[in-house]
């Protein structure tokens, strides 16, 4: 489509074949040699048939690094046929190489286009090095695990333990210094021991949450629990609210304290 080209400057071939309706034809693709010049990218057109016939198109991009003053090409068009497939070649055309050094006089005194501006380039990431740190990261965590897996999995637990723990205390003692309220202080008592069966069912996994009390005075070894139970009960189902009900949950909550740290002593201990 240009009588011309430069060295390494794409320019466009166009060619066309008119055939009988029925005929099944094809363009050459990329896997077609089309030396001199090499193939950038192929535009196709769809098929227009009219009375004269059948119009099929495509416009193929080249680039040529050759240095020949004169090019040529022609394309084959492939016609198939029940027997055989007949290459059918466009006439050859030619272009001429347009030069971007002139030259006056003897070689040595040619004058050189000359071209120093930079070009910034945009930064690309180093997969192969990424790739080699992750490789490294992953074997480093193994071989850590391998060595300090055990200790690494109980300081873990310890660490969940210990929040649970935190908790839990920050609930029960919030609800424990509003039991003094006067609208909500027999809610707020049945909400803390309602915490603390919860928490105490958790560790010594038992259903404390719907023993009675004398079921969890049988579960639970303290002297001073029984008489914490009851005091609470009075408060929670007959709405007597004394100055021991606080008392009564602090106890409680040492002994949801003993239980933590005896528990913690195990996994402490655990291999």
């Amino acid at each position: 489509m240009s009588d011309s080209l430069k060295v390494g400057l794409p320019i466009k071939y166009a060619l066309s074949y008119r055939h009988k309706p029925t005929a099944d034809i094809f363009f050459p693709d990329s896997t077609y040699n089309f030396a001199p010049f090499e193939l950038v990218s192929r535009e196709y057109f769809p098929t227009v048939t009219n009375s004269k016939g059948s119009l099929d198109s495509a416009i193929y991009t080249l680039i040529s690094f050759e240095v020949l003053p004169v090019q040529e090409l022609s394309l084959p068009v492939f016609v198939r046929d029940n027997l055989d497939c007949t290459r059918v070649f466009a006439p050859i055309d030619y272009v001429r190489l347009q030069g971007t050094i002139s030259a006056s006089g003897e070689m040595d005194t040619m004058s050189l286009k000359k071209d120093t501006q930079v070009i910034p380039l945009s930064q690309q990431p180093n997969y192969p090095l990424i790739f080699l740190f992750i490789i490294g990261l992953s074997f480093l965590g193994v071989l850590t695990f391998w060595f300090f897996g055990t200790p690494i999995k109980r300081q873990i637990k310890l660490f969940r333990f210990k929040r649970r723990y935190d908790e839990y205390l920050r609930l029960f003692q919030r609800l424990s210094r509003a039991t003094d309220d006067k609208k909500k202080g027999l809610e707020n008592v049945e909400k803390a021991v309602i915490l603390w069966k919860k928490y105490v069912e958790r560790l010594e996994n038992k259903p404390f949450t719907t023993f009675t009390t004398k079921e969890i005075l049988d579960n639970l070894q303290d002297n001073r629990l029984s008489d914490a139970l009851r005091e609470i009960d009075a408060t929670v189902y007959g709405g007597i609210y004394s100055k021991t009900t606080a008392s009564s949950l602090n106890i409680l909550q040492e002994l949801a304290e003993s239980l933590y740290r005896k528990h913690r002593q195990v996994l402490v201990q655990s291999t």
